[in-house]
């Protein structure tokens, strides 16, 4: 079950699918359903579009609760990060009373009992509400030994068939889709058998928020959105590169990705502070921006800094399919290579700062906000820094946490004459988060796993 498109990514574009599809029987449940989707899936099993349906008023208001009350038992810095925004969010749409009740039973509600309990009637709900006619017919004519869901928690389109599996007595496993959605997402809803997880930090984590879990259910297999970096063919020369996205092959360049308009308030300030700093570099030394932004959401003053073609910054084009907001295969061959020849890499704290460690780059994180913006806490860019994934990776000396205009300046300007100076540190990270074990291949380990669990479940 694919119920969205950076799943379609990890386990169709991967060795997942065509390593499954060799020792079983393979359907694969899709929200995306683009004829290119479809080739790729057929010569290794059976296709069906998976539909989104609506959710209802009783649905909505047990999850709201849940993930209200899984926040204030959690507690994790996202889960207050969320507290505040909900109580701006109040403010702002004239709703305090409403909210002052929801926090109110939220607190009570924090318990594992009683989210366990919730959990539990939320499922029985969406059963009832939901038209599961076309999934109990499927499921009685495949008769499957497992479903999986390739992203646990994105998605409610990828949840009812998983729940409908496990109303029917069939074994379900679910992704951990990134390493900070245990902490930073909701509850998770699906009663899943089995879960597949990056790293044992996280199958820790995971044990530890929910205690009823066996620990020989959780699965460590890596994450395969990692495994297209290490393939040979998807290696272009520096030249190649800069033949594809348009810039100079003799000059450096930098990488900045941005993110997602709505989380990270005016990144286009903190990029044009960037613009002038590199104008002030001698013309024959000067590094090119390329600046990568999020198909997901770019705000339009991002869109017209691109529109201004300064010849020193390049926004290639993002090679995703727009409407599916699914990456196209073309794109892990340029992005994997951005990351490959960049000099130093900028973001505000993404999973790209893993990425950029991976191939021993400079890695430059944002914890202050841009330049002329007036953002509260709760919006702001230091929270994200603060976030309890990304704290121990602030923390680890492995990454420069820029924490002014000049401090961004300094760290870049660090980066181009010193890129080595971390190198033991990103290592020694990275050995840390995910041992010695090699980080590629995780396609080819999930596919492992889930043909075992397939087999037990079948004796």
């Amino acid at each position: 079950v694919l119920p969205r498109g950076e799943a379609v990514r990890n386990f169709i574009y991967s060795d997942t699918l065509r390593t499954l599809s060799a020792k079983a029987t393979v359907t694969v449940l899709s929200v995306v359903h683009n004829q290119e989707i479809v080739d790729l899936v057929q010569p290794h099993g059976q296709f069906i579009p998976l539909a989104e349906q609506p959710i209802s008023r009783r649905q909505a208001l047990i999850r709201m609760l849940v993930e209200n009350a899984h926040d204030r038992r959690l507690w994790s810095k996202v889960g207050q990060n969320n507290w505040e925004l909900r109580d701006l969010r109040a403010r702002e749409g004239g709703k305090i009373a409403r909210r002052g009740i929801t926090k109110v039973l939220a607190r009570l509600l924090a318990a594992d009992a009683a989210l366990r309990a919730l959990t539990t009637l939320e499922n029985r709900v969406t059963l009832r509400d939901s038209d599961t006619l076309a999934l109990d017919g499927l499921f009685a004519k495949l008769k499957p030994d497992l479903v999986f869901n390739g992203s646990h928690i994105h998605g409610f389109a990828g949840e009812l068939p998983l729940k409908v599996a496990h109303q029917r007595g069939i074994v379900t496993s679910g992704f951990i889709f990134s390493w900070d959605n245990l902490t930073s997402r909701s509850r998770i809803f699906v009663p899943y058998d089995h879960y597949l997880v990056w790293t044992e930090s996280m199958r820790s984590q995971l044990l530890s928020i929910y205690p009823f879990v066996p620990p020989d259910r959780v699965h460590v297999t890596g994450t395969p959105q990692f495994d297209f970096h290490s393939r040979e063919n998807l290696v272009l020369s520096r030249e190649e590169l800069a033949s594809r996205i348009g810039i100079d092959p003799a000059r450096k360049f930098i990488l900045w990705t941005a993110g997602i308009d709505n989380h990270f308030y005016d990144e286009h300030l903190h990029v044009e502070t960037l613009i002038r700093h590199l104008s002030t570099i001698p013309e024959s030394e000067r590094p090119q921006l390329v600046v990568r932004t999020y198909v997901k959401g770019t705000s339009e003053a991002m869109k017209d800094l691109a529109a201004r073609q300064n010849p020193d910054v390049v926004f290639p084009p993002v090679l995703w399919n727009a409407e599916w907001q699914t990456p196209r295969p073309e794109d892990l061959l340029v992005y994997s290579n951005l990351l490959r020849h960049c000099a130093v890499g900028i973001n505000a704290a993404s999973t790209v700062s893993l990425e950029l460690m991976m191939f021993d780059k400079p890695v430059i994180n944002l914890g202050f906000d841009p330049p002329g913006s007036n953002l509260p806490w709760c919006m702001g860019y230091e929270r994200h820094i603060q976030f309890d994934h990304f704290e121990p990776v602030a923390e680890s000396g492995a990454v420069m946490v820029a924490r002014s205009s000049q401090e961004l300046c300094s760290f870049v300007d660090s980066a181009l004459a010193e890129p080595d100076r971390q190198t033991a540190e990103r290592q020694r990270f990275l050995e840390g988060m995910f041992g010695s074990k090699p980080r590629g291949n995780a396609g080819e380990r999930v596919a492992e796993v889930l043909l075992r669990l397939a087999t037990d479940s079948s004796r």
